[in-house]
């Protein structure tokens, strides 16, 4: 699916928007969220891994300041974008718990 950049930003805020609505987040639960990229990446190490790190570390900044910091990991801000535009929900399918109230109109 080919989005612009504003689409893309348009429904990743809106996916993170329900997400949190669902996941009540934290600055506890955010730098988890972190320590476990951080592990991912430990674990198996990749450019990809490297943006999830960066958006989590935003997602923290975010969290304490409100300056969206992790808008700076595109690559990781589009690919939740357009998970929340297939799929409803800006989790891969793989790490989804299945607990999330993510039914929400895009339009």
């Amino acid at each position: 699916m080919k989005q612009t950049m504003f689409k893309t930003l348009q429904h990743y805020w809106t996916g993170i928007a329900v997400y949190d609505r669902c996941q009540q987040p934290s600055i506890r639960s955010q730098w988890q969220a972190f320590k476990d990229e951080m592990a991912e990446f430990l674990e198996k190490p990749s450019i990809e891994e490297f943006w999830d790190i960066l958006h989590s570390a935003g997602r923290v900044v975010w969290k304490l300041t409100g300056i969206p910091l992790q808008l700076l990991a595109w690559p990781t801000v589009r690919k939740h974008g357009l998970r929340f535009a297939e799929q409803g929900c800006i989790r891969s399918r793989r790490n989804c718990k299945g607990h999330c109230c993510h039914q929400l109109s895009l339009e």
